[in-house]
């Protein structure tokens, strides 16, 4: 059922989080308001794309990237030749079909970030197959200055037209990603969605939220990792995140210490690295500090500090050796190929969609946590020279 709130109310909340944005943002949410005012109601036409070049005196692009932005969150379509039409879902008390459901992807810099594409490309697939249909919002075009804003503001969003259910992926590398996630999900909880968390929870680990999470084993991603140098007789071993990186870090962080424990080794605080890899400064300290056998939170991490040690000289196994995760693309295609934990993307996708439609049948159901096993890749920057 749609969740009932005063559309006003969610309007007000949304302008908030609108000053000062680009001019095809502005166009967006002057149509936005439109449509949801019932100045174009359900099933409208929108005027043509120039007679809203002239409407705003900007450019024909500026005026498609606004409409093609709500086209992916819901609020319009756009048929080839006649135009675009305001969607049925686009009010909040429209009567939806019985059957068909609305699911929502909450993402920030979908499309940026690599691991998460593929996984909401499965979940795309399925749709037809479970009768729902996926909203997919602009995330990949907000700034790195608006971003926690407009993240917030997607959310505001898909309460006002009122989906059936969300997938959510928490904000990260922001400072201000505590404050942003924590609101998020108050508005979620408020608006009763069903929410399914890919890849991270909001909270820092061992705390879990009263959300659904989906994705793979972290502590035994990192477990394996370490493992990994430990069988190669390594006796310290350092770990490399950014600063408000995804809760999984936390999770990664313990498999590492879990395995050196077995071993007998106690992990040093030392041995613990939060900065950028991409400053010559921060990698040199860490390799004079003593780290030769490095697990980056992720490959992009893992990517960069290679690069940064390309810089310093330094050679990639010989001097220094990385692990990373995720598999991205460029990474077995590096100038030295780079060890990683591949996600399994489309068992993700199919395992989000499955707990979702749970949650939908069973709304009282204990939150759960699904994991699926991530797959070891060793190559080159990972050996120990003998």
């Amino acid at each position: 059922m749609v969740r009932k709130q005063t559309f006003c109310g969610i309007l007000k909340s949304i302008i908030m989080y609108t000053q000062n944005k680009p001019k095809h943002q502005q166009i967006y949410d002057n149509l936005l308001e439109e449509i949801t005012r019932g100045v174009f109601p359900p099933g409208a036409q929108l005027p043509t794309e120039r007679e809203l070049v002239e409407r705003y005196q900007v450019s024909r692009p500026t005026v498609a990237k606004a409409l093609t932005r709500l086209q992916q969150e819901g609020f319009i379509s756009r048929r080839a030749g006649s135009g675009s039409f305001v969607s049925p879902l686009s009010r909040m008390d429209t009567e939806k079909s019985s059957t068909a459901r609305y699911f929502g992807l909450l993402i920030p810099k979908l499309g940026v970030t690599e691991i998460f594409e593929p996984i909401c490309g499965r979940i795309a697939q399925l749709s037809r197959l479970h009768d729902f249909h996926l909203l997919w919002g602009d995330s990949s075009a907000h700034g790195t200055e608006t971003i926690a804003s407009d993240f917030e503001e997607v959310c505001l969003r898909y309460i006002a037209q009122g989906v059936d259910g969300l997938f959510f992926v928490p904000l990260e590398l922001v400072p201000t990603r505590e404050e942003t996630n924590a609101r998020i999900v108050q508005h979620l909880e408020k608006s009763g969605i069903p929410v399914v968390m890919l890849d991270s929870d909001y909270l820092p680990f061992p705390r879990r939220s009263s959300f659904d999470l989906v994705g793979i084993d972290n502590t035994r991603a990192g477990y394996l990792a370490a493992l990994h140098y430990l069988d190669q007789g390594a006796q310290r071993i350092d770990f490399l995140y950014r600063e408000k990186s995804a809760y999984t870090v936390g999770e990664r962080l313990q498999g590492v210490r879990l395995a050196l424990a077995e071993r007998g080794i106690s992990m040093d605080s030392q041995w613990v690295h939060i900065g950028e890899p991409q400053e010559d400064s921060f990698t040199q300290a860490l390799v004079d500090d003593g780290a030769r056998n490095i697990i980056c939170a992720n490959d992009a991490t893992a990517i960069a500090l290679m690069h940064t040690a390309y810089r310093l000289k330094l050679e990639i196994p010989r001097d220094l050796r990385i692990i990373g995760f995720d598999n991205v693309k460029y990474s077995e295609y590096a100038r030295i190929p780079l060890t990683t934990l591949r996600q399994p993307c489309a068992t993700l996708g199919e395992l989000a969609v499955e707990t979702m439609l749970l949650r939908l049948q069973n709304p009282r159901r204990a939150p759960a946590k699904i994991c699926a096993e991530p797959e070891f890749l060793v190559r080159d920057s990972s050996i120990i020279p003998s």
